[in-house]
C-alpha cells in the first residue's frame, strides 16, 4: 500500500513570518480566482505554504470560519445573481452550479489538504470539501427546495402521462446531486426529496384511480401497465431500491387504497366474465396479506350467490334424477372454481379456503336437504352397474369433500345407513365398492363412522357362510337365502305381528329348518323374521310367455295362494295369510292395480280395495322381458304419509342420538374439570361434537337439565351459571 505524506513546503523563519492576515489575504483572493475559474492564475505553492504556516500557528479555527465564510457569501451571491424561478433552464441552472461548485471545492480542498489532516481531524470538523457541500444543500438547495422538487416532479408526472419530451439526464444528475450531499445522519436525497417523490406519486395515482373508467375487468392490465411504465421510467433516473419503494405505492394507491372497490366491483366482474387471467393478475398485484383476505372474501361471497342460484330441477319427475342433478351442479360448481383458483398463487391454501367456506353456506342453506340429496347421489353411483374403479373413488372423494362441509353430519350418516341397508340386502351394488367408501371415510373422519356399516358387512359375510353350510346339510329344493341382521346394527324396526304370518307350507318347512340349523350353531340366540324385507322370486308359465317374478315377500305368499285356490277375496286372503291390512291392500295394489304388475285379475276393477272384492290368477299376463321385478306402489297420499313418517323417524332417531352425544361429552368434558360456568362447557361441548353435528343452545341446555335431573351434575348454589361434577 501506498502512503500519503504532506510534505513541509517550507520552514518557519523570520523571512515567512507573516501575518494572519496577510495570508489570508492571498488565500482569499485565490479562492476568488478558483471560483470564477481562473486557476492558471495561481501558484500552489504559495497557497499551500500560507495554509500550512497559518495550521502551524494554532490559527487554523480563524481559518475555517473565514473559508465558511467565503464560500457561504459566494453561494448567497450566485443565489441572488443565477437562480431566477421563472427561468426555463432552472434546472440545468441547478446542475450547472452544482458542477461549478464541486470543482472548485475540488481545488480549494486541495489547497486546505494541512488544515484538513490537522486541524479538522482533531477537532472534529468537516473537512473543507464537506463543508462547502453543506453549504450549498443550506444555501442553494434548502432555499430552492420548493421551486426545484416542484420542477422535478411536474417532469416526473409528465413522464407518468406521455404530455411531453422529459430531460432524464438533468433529472438523474440532480437525484445523483442529492444524494452525494449528506443531511443529518443520511444523504439530502433521503430526507427531503424521496419523501416528497413518494408523496407525490402517491397522489398522483391516486388521483389517476379517482378518475378510471375502464372496464372493471381491465383494471388490472391497468393496474399492470402504470407498473411496468413506472418501472421503466424510474430506470432512467433512479436507483433500484428506490423504484421498489415507488412501485409498492403504485400498488397501496391502485389496489390497497380501493381495496373496496377492487373486492366489491372488479372481482364479481372478473369472476362474471370469467376472466381468470386478470383474477391472477390482481393477487400478484395485492401484497398486503389483509387486503387478499378481502378480494378471497369476495370470490368465496361470489361462488355463495352462483351455489345459492343453482336450484333443484323440479321438472325432473323422480326425486333420485332431481337429487343426482343438484349435486353433479354443486360438485361442478367446486370443482371448477378450485381449479381457478389453484392458479392464483403458489400457496393455493386460500383458494380453497374461501371454495369450502362459500359451499359451506350454500350446503348449509338447507343442511338436512343438502344431506338427503348427498345420500342419494352416493347411493346412486354405488347402484350404476357400469361404474369404474378410478370413476367411483373420483365420486368418493367428492362426496367426502361436500360431507365434510355439512353440519348435519350426522344426518347424513343416518340416511347413509338405510339405504345402504336396502344395497346390501337387494344385492344392488358392488360389495367391494361399498367397502372402499366406508374405509376412505373411516380414514377421513374417524372410525365412529364405520361402526354400523362394519357390523352390517359382518353381517353379511357370515349369513353368506351360514347359507352355504345350510344348502349343504339340508336338501333345500330351491335358492334359499337368509341373511341375519344383528339389531344394532341395521336401522329397521320390527313389524309387531310379522310372525303371526302364515307361510306356505313349502316354505314354512324350509324356515323351520333354517332354524333349527342356525340354533345348532348359535345356541341361546332368537331369531325374528322380518319379512318386510325379503323378496322372493317365482317363475309362472302364463299363456303365452313364461315370466321370472321378483317380488316382496308378502306379494309372494298372497300369490302362491292361488296354486290351491281359483278365486279369492280380499278377506278371505287376510284370513288364510294373517297379513297386516295395511300391507295386504298395499300388495293387492301391486299385484291386481298397478298396470305393469297387474299378476291378479280383480273384480271390480278399480282402484279401491274392499274385503268383497275378487281377485284370480291372471293368465293373460306379458311383459317384455323374461325377467320382471314387482314394486310395491302406494297411493300418493300414502307414499307422501309414508315419506312423511319416514323422515320424522329419521329426525327422531337423529335427536336421540345427539342428545346420547351431547349428555356424553358434557359428563367427559365435567369429570375432567370437576366444574365449570355454562358458557364455558357450551363452547367445549361444541368444540368437542362439531365433526358431527352443531350442538345448538336449546340442545344443550336440555341436556345439562337432564343430567341435573339424574344427579350427574349440580348447580352451584350461589351462581347458578356455574356447575359441579358429582361423582
Amino acid at each position: 500500500m501506498f502512503k500519503i505524506q504532506i510534505r513541509s513546503p517550507g520552514g518557519l523563519d523570520n523571512k515567512s513570518n507573516t501575518t494572519f492576515d496577510a495570508s489570508w489575504k492571498i488565500l482569499k483572493d485565490a479562492i476568488k480566482l478558483i471560483f470564477d475559474g481562473r486557476v492558471s492564475e495561481l501558484s500552489f505553492q504559495t497557497l499551500f505554504h500560507a495554509v500550512y504556516c497559518i495550521t502551524l500557528r494554532r490559527q487554523g479555527e480563524k481559518l475555517y470560519e473565514e473559508l465558511h465564510h467565503t464560500i457561504e457569501r459566494r453561494l448567497q451571491d450566485i443565489t441572488r445573481t443565477h437562480l431566477h424561478s421563472e427561468s426555463e433552464s432552472y434546472l440545468r441552472d441547478i446542475l450547472s452550479i452544482w458542477y461549478n461548485h464541486c470543482e472548485s471545492l475540488r481545488l480549494i480542498s486541495n489547497v486546505t489538504m494541512y488544515l484538513d489532516k490537522v486541524y479538522c481531524k482533531e477537532n472534529r470538523k468537516p473537512p473543507i470539501y464537506h463543508m462547502g457541500l453543506d453549504l450549498f444543500r443550506d444555501i442553494i438547495l434548502k432555499s430552492s427546495k420548493d421551486q426545484l422538487q416542484d420542477l422535478m416532479i411536474q417532469n416526473i408526472n409528465a413522464a407518468r402521462s406521455k404530455a411531453s419530451q422529459v430531460d432524464f439526464d438533468s433529472l438523474r444528475s440532480l437525484v445523483e446531486m442529492m444524494e452525494t450531499i449528506t443531511d443529518e445522519d443520511s444523504t439530502y436525497y433521503a430526507t427531503e426529496f424521496e419523501p416528497f417523490l413518494l408523496h407525490e406519486t402517491q397522489e398522483y395515482y391516486r388521483s389517476h384511480a379517482k378518475y378510471y373508467s375502464g372496464d372493471l375487468t381491465a383494471y388490472p392490465q391497468e393496474v399492470e401497465s402504470l407498473l411496468c411504465g413506472e418501472r421503466r421510467l424510474d430506470a432512467k433516473f433512479l436507483n433500484s431500491d428506490v423504484s421498489i419503494k415507488i412501485a409498492k405505492v403504485v400498488e397501496e394507491i391502485m389496489i390497497s387504497e380501493n381495496i373496496h372497490i377492487v373486492a366489491m366491483e372488479v372481482v364479481p366482474e372478473i369472476l362474471r366474465t370469467e376472466q381468470y387471467s386478470s383474477l391472477r393478475l390482481l393477487f400478484g398485484q395485492c401484497q398486503i396479506q389483509n387486503d387478499r383476505k378481502k378480494l378471497w372474501k369476495q370470490c368465496s361471497q361470489y361462488i355463495v350467490g352462483e351455489g345459492l342460484a343453482i336450484a333443484e330441477d323440479l321438472n325432473l319427475k323422480k326425486k333420485t334424477q332431481v337429487a343426482v342433478k343438484w349435486m353433479q351442479e354443486m360438485i361442478a360448481l367446486k370443482e371448477k372454481y378450485e381449479v381457478v383458483f389453484k392458479s392464483q398463487e403458489d400457496d393455493d391454501l386460500n383458494g380453497l379456503q374461501a371454495v369450502n367456506e362459500a359451499l359451506s353456506v350454500c350446503f348449509n342453506q338447507n343442511s338436512r336437504k343438502t344431506a338427503e340429496n348427498l345420500a342419494i347421489y352416493l347411493d346412486s353411483m354405488l347402484r350404476a352397474p357400469s361404474t369404474s374403479e378410478e370413476s367411483f373413488k373420483k365420486h368418493i372423494d367428492d362426496c367426502i369433500a361436500v360431507f365434510k362441509l355439512l353440519k348435519d353430519k350426522d344426518f347424513f350418516e343416518k340416511l347413509y345407513q338405510q339405504q345402504m341397508s336396502k344395497r346390501l340386502l337387494q344385492q344392488r351394488s358392488s360389495l367391494k365398492f361399498e367397502k372402499m367408501f366406508v374405509n376412505r371415510m373411516r380414514e377421513e373422519v374417524g372410525a365412529v363412522f364405520a361402526q354400523k356399516p362394519d357390523g352390517m358387512f359382518r353381517d353379511i359375510a357370515l349369513s353368506q357362510t351360514n347359507n352355504t353350510r345350510f344348502h349343504q346339510a339340508y336338501h333345500v329344493p330351491v335358492e334359499y337365502e337368509m341373511n341375519v341382521l344383528t339389531p344394532t346394527c341395521w336401522p329397521f324396526q320390527q313389524m309387531s305381528n310379522e310372525e303371526d304370518v302364515v307361510l306356505p307350507s313349502a316354505l314354512e318347512a324350509l324356515k323351520l329348518d333354517f332354524e333349527n340349523h342356525y340354533m345348532k350353531t348359535y345356541s341361546g340366540r332368537v331369531l325374528k323374521w322380518a319379512y318386510h324385507l325379503g323378496s322372493m322370486d317365482i317363475g309362472i308359465q302364463f299363456s303365452k310367455s313364461y315370466h321370472i317374478i321378483t317380488m316382496p315377500v308378502f306379494a309372494a305368499i298372497i300369490l302362491m295362494l292361488f296354486e290351491d285356490y281359483v278365486e279369492l277375496t280380499a278377506q278371505e286372503i287376510g284370513d288364510l295369510t294373517h297379513i297386516e291390512e295395511k300391507e295386504l291392500i298395499r300388495n293387492l295394489l301391486t299385484i291386481a292395480v298397478a298396470p305393469k304388475t297387474r299378476l291378479l285379475k280383480k273384480q271390480p276393477m278399480n282402484k279401491k280395495i274392499l274385503p268383497s272384492d275378487k281377485f284370480r290368477l291372471n293368465y293373460s299376463f306379458s311383459a317384455p322381458s323374461t325377467k320382471v321385478k314387482v314394486l310395491a306402489v302406494l297411493s300418493k297420499q300414502d307414499s307422501d304419509s309414508q315419506g312423511v313418517m319416514r323422515t320424522n323417524n329419521t329426525l327422531h332417531d337423529v335427536a336421540m342420538e345427539r342428545q346420547g352425544c351431547t349428555e356424553a361429552a358434557v359428563v367427559r368434558l365435567m369429570k375432567g374439570a370437576s366444574k365449570m360456568y355454562c358458557d364455558m362447557l357450551f363452547e367445549e361441548t361444541r368444540k368437542i361434537l362439531c365433526h358431527r353435528f352443531d350442538v345448538t343452545p336449546d340442545l344443550f341446555q336440555a341436556s345439562l337439565e337432564r343430567l341435573v335431573e339424574r344427579e350427574y351434575l349440580q348447580r352451584d348454589s350461589e351462581e347458578s351459571s356455574f356447575y359441579h361434577y358429582l361423582p
